[in-house]
C-alpha cells in the first residue's frame, strides 16, 4: 500500500526533527534571555511589513519557542499552536494568506481561538543554510498577501538571525574550549613548578639551587600572567597598570631586608604579548636588583614606573644601590640569562631599551609602541 502525500510529508518531517532538536540544542539558547539583536530585527520586520507581531521562532520536537517577540506577550507554543513547522521541509518562504481556509491551519487554536490570526509569512531560518530550525514570521489578525520584493527582504533579515545565532554559538565553544586550555596551562605550570622544587631540593651546590629558585620566580611570574590572561577581554587586552602590581607583590618577599620596592602606574591597556614581556622584564630587573644592588645587607628602594611619553608608552625599573656590572654585555655568556631574557622580551614588542648603572644606582626604562591611555578614576 503506498503511502499518502501526507504521510510522505509528515514522515520527512520526523526524519529531520531529531536533526533539528541538536542543531537547537548546540545554539544553547533556548529560554534564554531576551537580546537586543533579535528583538531590533523582529521590530523591523514588523515594521516594513505592517504587521502587528513578528516572532523569531525556534521549533523543536516538541514545542515551538520564540527567542524574540514583538506584539505579543506569548513566547511558548504547542505543537498544535506552531504555523513555523509547516515551513520546515519547504522553500525559504511560507505564506498562508488566509490561515482559515488553508487545511494546514484552519483548525489551529491560534487561528479558531479569540484574536484569531488569519495571516502567516515566515521566513525559514537555517543553520549553516541547511538545517531548518524555525522562522522569522510576521501574524495578522486580517488575510493578506506580501510582495517578493519584501519576502525577499524577510529571507535576508531571517539569513541575519541565523548569522548572529551561529556567532553566539561560536563564542560560547571558544569561551568552552579557552577554560579548558587555561585548566591544562594551569596545572602544566604548577607541575613544572613542582618538578623545579624538587630538583632544588636534592641539589648539593648552592649556586645550583640559587638557579632553580630563579628559575621557580620567573615560572610564578609566567603563571600570574596566566592568569590575568583569562580575564582579558574580547580584545586580547591587559589592564597593565592593574596587572603589573601583583607582579611586584609576589616579589617582595624576595628582597633583602631592609630594600623596599614602590611603583607609579598610569592606566595603559595593552596587548597580551606586551603585557607578557614587560612582566618578565619588570620580574628580572626586579630580582637582578635584589641580589646584586644592595651588598652586605644596604638598604635602598626599587621603584617600577609606567608612563606616557608621547604616543610612546614608558616603563622604568630604578633602584638607589650601589650599580651592578651585570647590565654590562659579557662576550663570554652574552650578558647574563637575565639580561638576555630582558632584550629579548624588549626585541618582541619592538621595544627600545636604555640601561645605566653608577654609584647612585641603575635605571633600566623601555620605550614600546601603541599602548592605549585610559582615563583616570
Amino acid at each position: 500500500m503506498r503511502p499518502t502525500e501526507g504521510e510522505l510529508v509528515k514522515d520527512s518531517f520526523d526524519h529531520t526533527s531529531e536533526q533539528r532538536a541538536d542543531a537547537i540544542r548546540s545554539l544553547g539558547i533556548m529560554d534564554s534571555e531576551d537580546e537586543a539583536d533579535f528583538d531590533e530585527i523582529t521590530s523591523y520586520a514588523a515594521e516594513i511589513c505592517g504587521a502587528p507581531i513578528s516572532l523569531v521562532t525556534l521549533v523543536s520536537t516538541d514545542r515551538q519557542w520564540a527567542k524574540s517577540a514583538f506584539g505579543t506577550e506569548q513566547r511558548d507554543y504547542t505543537m498544535d499552536e506552531s504555523i513555523c513547522s509547516h515551513g520546515l521541509t519547504g522553500p525559504d518562504f511560507l505564506e498562508i494568506e488566509d490561515t482559515a481556509t488553508d487545511p494546514r491551519t484552519r483548525e489551529n487554536p491560534l487561528v479558531t481561538g479569540p484574536d484569531a490570526i488569519r495571516y502567516y509569512g515566515g521566513a525559514i531560518l537555517k543553520l549553516g543554510g541547511t538545517t531548518p530550525i524555525g522562522a522569522l514570521c510576521i501574524l495578522d489578525r486580517k488575510p493578506r498577501r506580501l510582495s517578493e520584493e519584501t519576502k525577499r527582504l524577510l529571507i535576508i533579515l531571517a539569513k541575519q538571525v541565523t548569522r548572529r545565532m551561529e556567532l553566539r554559538r561560536a563564542l560560547a565553544t571558544q569561551e568552552t574550549l579557552a577554560s579548558e586550555v587555561d585548566h591544562r596551562v594551569k596545572n602544566s605550570l604548577q607541575m613544572v613548578t613542582a618538578l623545579v622544587r624538587i630538583q632544588r631540593a636534592q641539589a648539593r651546590s648552592a649556586e645550583t639551587r640559587e638557579a632553580l629558585s630563579e628559575t621557580i620566580d620567573r615560572l610564578s611570574a609566567i603563571a600570574l600572567l596566566h592568569a590575568e590572561l583569562h580575564k582579558v577581554s574580547a580584545r586580547n587586552e591587559i589592564a597593565l597598570h592593574q596587572f603589573l602590581p601583583d607582579i611586584i607583590r609576589h616579589l617582595e618577599p624576595t628582597l633583602p631586608p631592609h630594600v623596599t620596592i614602590g611603583h607609579s602606574l598610569v592606566p595603559l591597556l595593552v596587548r597580551s604579548e606586551v603585557a607578557t614581556s614587560l612582566a618578565l622584564l619588570v620580574n628580572e630587573a626586579v630580582t637582578n636588583a635584589a641580589k646584586h644592588a644592595f651588598p652586605e645587607g644596604a638598604g635602598g628602594r626599587i621603584q617600577v614606573t609606567l608612563e606616557m611619553n608621547g604616543e610612546m608608552g614608558r616603563l622604568a625599573v630604578i633602584d638607589n644601590g650601589a650599580g651592578t656590572e651585570l647590565l654590562v654585555a659579557d662576550p663570554a655568556n652574552g650578558g647574563g640569562l637575565g639580561r638576555q631574557i630582558i632584550d629579548a622580551s624588549v626585541a618582541r614588542i619592538n621595544g627600545e631599551i636604555n640601561r645605566s648603572s653608577g654609584a647612585e644606582g641603575t635605571l633600566i626604562e623601555v620605550r614600546f609602541p601603541a599602548p592605549r591611555l585610559l582615563p583616570q578614576g
